[in-house]
Parts: C-alpha cells; sequence; structure tokens
C-alpha cells in the first residue's frame, strides 16, 4: 500500500522523560490515549540509495503490568524526504513516500530475499500519547533508544495533507514544546536510523 506521508516532525534528546511525562498531565493538553511498546526496527540498506530504505518493524505491545499483550510486524519502505519547514531556525521533515506492508515471513526470510548491502538495528522502548493541543492533534513520543544506547529523546508528530495546514502545525508544534518546558533545547533534525549512522 502507497501512500503520501506528509508530517510535521521534530525531536529533542533529554536527559530525563519524566518531567515531560509530567508536562502532558498540564491543563492545555488533552491525552487521548497512550500506548506502550518495545519496538525493533532493522533496516535494510541498498546499494543504491534512490530506491529509498526497507524497514522491517516488530511492535511488543506492553501492559500496564509490563506483560506483552501482543505482536505485530510490519515492513515499510521510506522514501528519501522530499519537503521540509522552519522550526525555531532549524529545518523538519513535511513530506516522505512511503510503502507498507504486514510483515507476514520472518526477518531472516526478508534478509535473505531483499539481500541488503547492510542491516542496521535499532531497538526502543516508546511510550506513545495521543494528545489534543489547540484543537490539534500531535503524536507525543518518549523514547529510550536502547540498541545503540543512543539516549532518550521526546519525538512529536503530526499528520497533515498540505504544506500550508503542516506550516501551522509546525507553529502549533513550536508552542507545545514550551509547554513541555523543551523550547530552549536544540532540535535534533535526524531520523533515529541517521544518528545510528551519523552520530
Amino acid at each position: 500500500m502507497e501512500e503520501e506521508s506528509f508530517e510535521v516532525q521534530a525531536k529533542v534528546k533529554v536527559d530525563d522523560l519524566e518531567p515531560v511525562r509530567k508536562a502532558l498531565e498540564k491543563p492545555e493538553i488533552q491525552i487521548i490515549r497512550v500506548r506502550h511498546y518495545h519496538e525493533y526496527d532493522t533496516y535494510f540498506t541498498h546499494a543504491d540509495p534512490s530506491e529509498g530504505r526497507l524497514r522491517y518493524r516488530e511492535d511488543e505491545f506492553i501492559n500496564e503490568k509490563g506483560e506483552i499483550t501482543n505482536v505485530r510486524s510490519r515492513l515499510t519502505l521510506i522514501g528519501e524526504a522530499s519537503e521540509h519547514a522552519q522550526l525555531n531556525g532549524e529545518e523538519i521533515m513535511l513530506s516522505r513516500s512511503r510503502y507498507l506492508a504486514p510483515a507476514t515471513q520472518s526477518l531472516r526470510f526478508y534478509n535473505e530475499y531483499f539481500k541488503p548491502i547492510t542491516t542496521t538495528e535499532v531497538v526502543k522502548d516508546r511510550l506513545r500519547f495521543l494528545i489534543k493541543f489547540e484543537d490539534t492533534e500531535f503524536f507525543v513520543n518518549l523514547d529510550n533508544i536502547t540498541k545503540p544506547d543512543l539516549g532518550k529523546f521526546v519525538e512529536i508528530k503530526s499528520r497533515t495533507w498540505s504544506r500550508q495546514d503542516a506550516q501551522n502545525k509546525a507553529k502549533l508544534m513550536h508552542q507545545l514544546l514550551e509547554v513541555l518546558g523543551l523550547d530552549t533545547q536544540p532540535l535534533v533534525t535526524k531520523d533515529y536510523i541517521h544518528l545510528v549512522e551519523n552520530p
């Protein structure tokens, strides 16, 4: 399934996720739902960068007791970012093409089938909040990257379908960063896989 994935996305590296979790309880923010995942990502790199990057993701759904309640595997072919916007003077991603499919085979099968020149693993613990801020929905991910040990990040995303809407949401994102106490922190403008490859 192909989709053009327009989104505003920004990340901030933090030493402690707990203050941000508490800030999400402020009255300006409505929490719609919370999900806890362990995510195991394997990125396949091909000789031709124009082919994009294939990601095999295995999500473990974690309940309040810390138990795994469900496991989901997906394949995503991710194209290069095609548009950017400015937030706090830094570029943030607006759009890229994606092809999505359920992963019905094992990771070993896909590794042998696609024959990538390299594979890279990224493992994270993710607490994902769907919130409403200023009548606009955002996902706020509280991520702890454990493999490799990149540390803790707050990632904010919002889906959008036009450049003007994306610019408006980028402005709201700046306000949300202020509410979360993160507006003075430098933005991380790379995806996790690029942080691994080019720290």
